[in-house]
């Protein structure tokens, strides 16, 4: 059989492994090479064999359902949380659970729903990055101002955030960072 220079894209196309500017110039191509289109057709038909050596299985069920939540976000949308889904989880304080909506690890970013029973407090940490709280319901009770329903403020990044407790319980949205850190005491 015949040699071509292109040759050993046939087998790389044939499995969809070019990209779109690779795929274009080679189907141009393919069009007037016969060894390269005789090693496509094989190639593919190889490809379709081996598929075929491999047992069927079932994909976990978690994967399952982030491919089939992935699939249907709106265009342009990264997340989508819908309120009938949200997973609160306890955190290490007492009377605080949170619901995390959104996480960036490559920026650190963190969005999240902070919900906390009357009198549980959130110790004083230090913001690794600009914090934005949104009070959703409820008040907050810092050292020395207090937060109500309707009430936004921006941490300083690189700075010390005093402790914080509730009267009534409260629900905030929180815009965070991963590498913030609470002072435990």
């Amino acid at each position: 059989m015949q040699k071509c220079d292109d040759g050993d894209r046939a087998s790389l196309y044939a499995l969809g492994l070019l990209d779109e500017a690779e795929s274009s110039t080679f189907e141009r191509h393919l069009s007037s090479c016969s060894v390269c289109a005789a090693e496509v057709r094989e190639s593919g038909d190889l490809a379709v064999q081996l598929s075929r050596t491999i047992p069927a299985s079932a994909p976990p069920a978690s994967l399952r359902r982030r491919v089939l939540s992935e699939s249907v976000l709106p265009r342009g949308v990264v997340a989508l949380v819908r309120g009938a889904q949200m997973s609160w989880q306890p955190t290490p304080f007492e009377g605080v659970s949170m619901a995390k909506l959104y996480e960036d690890p490559i920026r650190g970013e963190l969005a999240s729903l902070v919900r906390m029973a009357p009198g549980a407090r959130l110790p004083s940490h230090h913001h690794a990055s600009l914090e934005h709280c949104y009070v959703v319901e409820g008040d907050l009770i810092f050292e020395d101002h207090t937060m109500t329903a309707g009430d936004y403020s921006a941490g300083s990044p690189d700075k010390d955030h005093t402790a914080a407790t509730t009267k009534g319980g409260c629900v905030l949205f929180i815009v965070h960072n991963l590498q913030d850190q609470a002072h435990v005491h």
